[in-house]
C-alpha cells in the first residue's frame, strides 16, 4: 500500500469500473428498487443531486450487499421551460431567436444542448461511484417515455378526467406561457396601497376601494364587501358606475372580505387575481349589455381579460389607456384618477410580487385555454394509500404537509406554450372541434373522421405530466418489461421536500390510475442543501460550489471564473468575485468522493435546511486517512487467519463492541438515520478499533484478529465509503466487497 492516501487515482479507477460493469444479483429471489429523481438537462448537477445520489447509492449498495437484486433506474428530463430558456439565451448571444429559427430547426438545437448536457451529467454520476446500469439509462423524450406520456393522456381523456378549459393561470409574460407554481418565486417588498373612490350608480356618494393594482380595474366586476360591516349594509345589492369604463358592478357581501384591510371594500377582478377568480365563481359573475350580474348558473361566469400574453392592455381596455405595457397602464390610471379627484389617498404597504423563477418578470394571473387533469378523484385515491400505511413518509411528519396540500388540490393545468417537449396528442379542425388520440391517423379511425384538414395543437405538456409516470414508465410501462415485473412497485423514493406535492403526489395518483399499484413503499424526504450561512446556493448569490470541485480541488482564480461566468445580472460579478477570493484565499482543496460523501451522510438531519460547511468535510477526510493507515498498518502483520477468533478479553471487548455498533448501524439505516449511522461509524473506527484495539494488539504483539476484523469492518463500512475501501479490499484481501 501507497504510504500516503491519494483519493482521486483511487476514486477514478474505481468509477471506471463499476461505470462499465453491471452490479447485480438478477437470480436474487428478493428486489430493492428505486428510481433517480431525474436530473434537468440545463447544465450540471449540484449539490442537492450529489446529497440525494449519495443517500440512493448507499441504499442499493446495503441492499445489494444484503443479497438482493438492487436496481437503481438512472435517466434525466427534459425540463421543458428550463432547458428551452437556455437554448434561448445561448442563441441570443447570437442574435437570434426560436421564431427566426422555425420549430424543427430551434428543436434541433435544444437536442444538441441536451447531449452535451447529458454528458456533464451522466459524467458525474459515474464519477460519485453511483452503482447503476448504464444499459438502462432512460430520458424523459425518449420514444419509450413518448409512448407512455401519449398512453396516459388519450386513456385519461376517454376517461373523461383530462378536459379543455379557459381559466385562470399563472402566465409568464417573457416566456408567453402558464407555469406552475412551483415555478413562481415571491419577492417581498415595500409597495403602494392605492385608495380610489368607486361612485355609486344613482348618488353623488361613493366607496373608497383600497388595491395594489389599480391598472386592473378595467376587469373589475364587482366591489365586496363583509356581510357584517356596518359602514356598508346599506350598500350591499347596489351598483357601482366604475370609471372610465362606465360598467354597472354591484356591491356584494362576502365573508371572505376583511374588514381590517384598506377600507372593507375589495375590487374584484376575476379575469387577474386567483381569489378575485373564485369569489367570480362562486356568484357567476357576467357582463350582460354593460351590467355586471350575479347567477346561480355556473356556466354564465364570464371572467374579463384585460391583458394579451405579453401583459399589453387589450381591447377591452379604452383608450388611452389600451395597447400599454401593464405598468404604463397603471401611471396613466393613477394620473387621470388624480385629474378627476378619484385618487383619494397612496399609502406604503408590504407586498408580495410574484416573479417567474426563470425570466424574473412579474407573473401575471391571465384567463387563457389551457388543458387540464381532474385531480379530486385520484388524490383521494393516493391518500388511502397513504391512510393504510402502504407508503410511508421518513421523517413522519411530512405526512401533514402532505395532506395540506392533497386535501387542498385543484385541478392541474398541464399544458405550457413553448416548443421543447411532449407535444399534446391532439388535433383540431376549422371549426375548432378537438379530437384526442395517439396519432393523427388512429384520430380520424376512432372519430370516424372524413378527410377533412387537420391541426395537431402547438402547446406541450408540462414537464411534470411526464414526471409523473417516471417511476413505471422509466422501467418499460406501458409494456409488460422483465424490469417492470420484477421492479415496480420500487421500494424507496428519496426527494427533496419542496417537490413533495409536485412530483410525489402526482406519481401516487398516476401509478394508482394506470397500473393499480403504488409507485414506492417509502418516501426518504431530504431537507435542502444551503451554504455555511444558512442561504439558499445560488449564482447571484455567489455562494454555489460544485460538488466535483470538493473531490478534485480548485484554484481560486478558476472557482472564480466560474462563479462569475454566465450570471444573469452581470453586475454582480464584482461583488461575488471579492467575496469568492476572502472565502477561499487559496481555492478549495481535494477532499475525494469518499469525504464528501460520508459528510452528506452526517448532515441527513430530519430538518429542512441543512448548512454545508468544508470543517466538516476536512474532518471526513482526515477520517478517510486514518482507515488507509489502519489499514497500511495491519498490512504489515503477516496473514495468521481469516476468520476472527477471539483469544483474550480484548478481542471478546474489540468484538462485542463491533456487533453492538453493527446491530445499531443496522436499525439507523433501516430507520432512514444515515446521520447517526455514520457517527457509530466515526465512533467505532477511530476511538475504539484504531485507538484501542489496534494500540492495545501493538503492546501486546498479539495481531491475529487484525486481518478479519478489518476485512469485516470494511464490509460494514463500504456502502459509506466504497472507494476506500474497494481499494483496500482488493490490495489487503485480493477480493472485492461488491462483486
Amino acid at each position: 500500500m501507497d504510504k500516503q492516501y491519494y483519493p482521486v487515482e483511487i476514486e477514478e479507477k474505481w468509477s471506471k469500473i463499476w461505470s462499465e460493469r453491471v452490479i447485480s444479483n438478477k437470480d436474487s429471489d428478493t428486489s430493492f428498487s428505486q428510481v433517480i429523481p431525474p436530473p434537468n438537462v440545463t447544465g450540471t448537477l449540484h449539490m442537492g443531486h450529489s446529497f440525494q445520489y449519495a443517500i440512493m447509492d448507499f441504499y442499493t449498495r446495503y441492499n445489494h450487499m444484503a443479497g438482493k437484486d438492487a436496481h437503481w433506474q438512472v435517466g434525466a428530463d427534459h425540463a421543458g421551460i428550463a432547458t428551452q430558456m437556455v437554448v434561448e439565451n445561448n442563441l441570443a448571444k447570437k442574435d437570434i431567436t426560436r421564431h427566426e429559427l422555425g420549430r424543427e430547426k430551434f428543436l434541433d438545437e435544444v437536442w444538441s444542448w441536451k447531449d452535451y448536457s447529458e454528458e456533464k451529467i451522466t459524467s458525474q454520476i459515474k464519477r460519485l461511484g453511483c452503482s447503476v446500469d448504464w444499459n438502462k439509462y432512460r430520458f424523459t423524450l425518449d420514444d419509450g417515455c413518448n409512448e407512455a406520456v401519449i398512453k396516459a393522456f388519450v386513456e385519461l381523456h376517454r376517461k373523461n378526467k383530462i378536459y379543455r378549459g379557459y381559466r385562470l393561470v399563472n402566465w409568464d409574460p417573457s416566456l408567453k406561457t402558464a407555469v406552475s407554481d412551483l415555478e413562481v418565486v415571491r419577492q417581498e417588498k415595500d409597495g403602494l396601497l392605492w385608495h380610489i373612490k368607486y361612485p355609486i350608480e344613482d348618488s353623488e356618494d361613493h366607496v373608497i376601494v383600497a388595491t395594489t393594482r389599480p391598472e386592473t380595474m378595467f376587469g373589475d366586476m364587482a366591489v365586496a364587501v363583509n356581510p357584517n360591516d356596518d359602514r356598508y349594509k346599506n350598500l350591499i345589492g347596489k351598483n357601482i358606475v366604475l370609471p372610465f369604463v362606465g360598467r354597472k358592478i354591484p356591491i356584494l357581501a362576502d365573508e371572505y372580505v376583511d374588514m381590517e384591510f384598506g377600507t372593507g371594500c375589495l375590487k374584484i377582478t376575476p379575469g387577474h387575481d386567483f381569489n378575485d377568480y373564485e369569489i367570480g365563481k362562486k356568484y357567476s359573475l357576467h357582463e350582460v349589455n354593460g351590467q355586471v350580474e350575479t347567477s346561480d348558473t355556473a356556466s354564465d361566469f364570464k371572467p374579463i381579460n384585460i391583458f394579451n400574453e405579453d401583459a399589453w392592455s387589450n381591447k377591452n381596455v379604452p383608450k388611452p389607456f389600451s395597447n400599454l405595457d401593464r405598468f404604463k397602464v397603471r401611471k396613466a390610471v393613477l394620473e387621470k384618477l388624480k385629474e378627476l379627484n378619484l385618487l383619494e389617498k397612496e399609502e406604503k404597504h408590504h407586498i408580495s410580487v410574484p416573479r417567474g423563477e426563470r425570466s424574473n418578470i412579474v407573473i401575471e394571473p391571465r384567463l387563457s385555454h389551457q388543458w387540464y387533469v381532474k385531480t379530486k378523484v385520484m388524490a383521494a385515491r393516493a391518500n388511502e394509500a397513504v391512510n393504510k400505511g402502504e407508503i410511508k413518509f421518513h421523517p413522519g411528519n411530512w405526512v401533514k404537509t402532505y395532506f395540506n396540500w392533497m386535501n387542498n388540490i385543484e385541478d392541474w393545468c398541464i399544458s405550457r406554450q413553448i416548443w421543447w417537449g411532449h407535444r399534446i396528442p391532439a388535433w383540431y379542425d376549422s371549426k375548432n372541434n378537438v379530437y384526442v388520440g395517439h396519432s393523427e391517423d388512429e384520430v380520424r379511425q376512432f372519430y370516424k373522421l372524413d378527410d377533412r384538414e387537420l391541426s395537431q395543437d402547438e402547446d406541450v405538456l408540462d414537464t411534470w405530466f411526464s414526471s409523473s409516470l417516471w417511476p413505471f414508465a422509466s422501467m418499460g410501462w406501458p409494456k409488460k418489461t422483465e424490469d417492470f415485473e420484477k421492479h415496480f412497485p420500487t421500494s424507496l423514493l428519496v426527494t427533496g421536500f419542496d417537490i413533495i406535492f409536485f412530483w410525489v403526489a402526482r406519481m401516487m395518483m398516476m401509478s394508482l390510475e394506470f397500473t393499480d399499484q403504488i409507485p414506492f413503499k417509502d418516501v426518504y424526504v431530504t431537507g435542502l442543501i444551503r451554504d455555511e450561512n444558512g442561504q439558499k446556493m445560488s449564482k447571484s448569490k455567489g455562494n454555489v460550489i460544485d460538488p466535483l470541485d470538493l473531490i478534485y480541488g480548485i484554484s481560486q482564480d478558476d472557482l472564480v471564473e466560474k462563479r462569475t461566468s454566465n450570471l444573469m445580472q452581470e453586475g454582480l460579478a464584482q461583488k461575488i468575485e471579492k467575496k469568492t477570493r476572502n472565502q477561499f484565499p487559496k481555492g478549495i482543496e481535494s477532499y475525494g468522493t469518499d469525504a464528501l460523501r460520508m459528510t452528506f451522510f452526517s448532515l441527513a438531519t430530519h430538518t429542512k435546511d441543512i448548512s454545508f460547511e468544508l470543517g466538516r468535510l476536512k474532518g471526513f477526510r482526515n477520517f478517510c486517512t486514518k482507515i488507509w493507515n489502519a489499514a497500511r498498518f495491519i498490512d504489515g502483520y503477516p496473514n495468521e487467519g481469516e476468520v476472527f477468533e477471539a483469544k483474550n478479553d480484548k478481542d471478546k471487548w474489540i468484538y462485542n463492541e463491533f456487533n453492538i455498533t453493527k446491530s445499531q448501524i443496522e436499525k439507523n439505516i433501516t430507520d432512514y438515520r444515515l446521520d447517526f449511522a455514520i457517527n457509530e461509524v466515526y465512533e467505532f473506527f477511530w476511538n475504539k478499533f484504531c485507538d484501542v484495539y489496534i494500540e492495545e494488539c501493538k503492546k501486546s504483539g498479539q495481531t491475529a484478529n487484525l486481518r478479519p476484523l478489518l476485512k469485516e469492518i470494511l464490509h460494514v463500512l463500504h456502502p459509506f465509503a466504497p472507494f476506500i475501501t474497494e481499494e483496500i479490499s482488493e490490495l489487503l484481501f485480493k477480493e472485492r466487497i461488491i462483486n
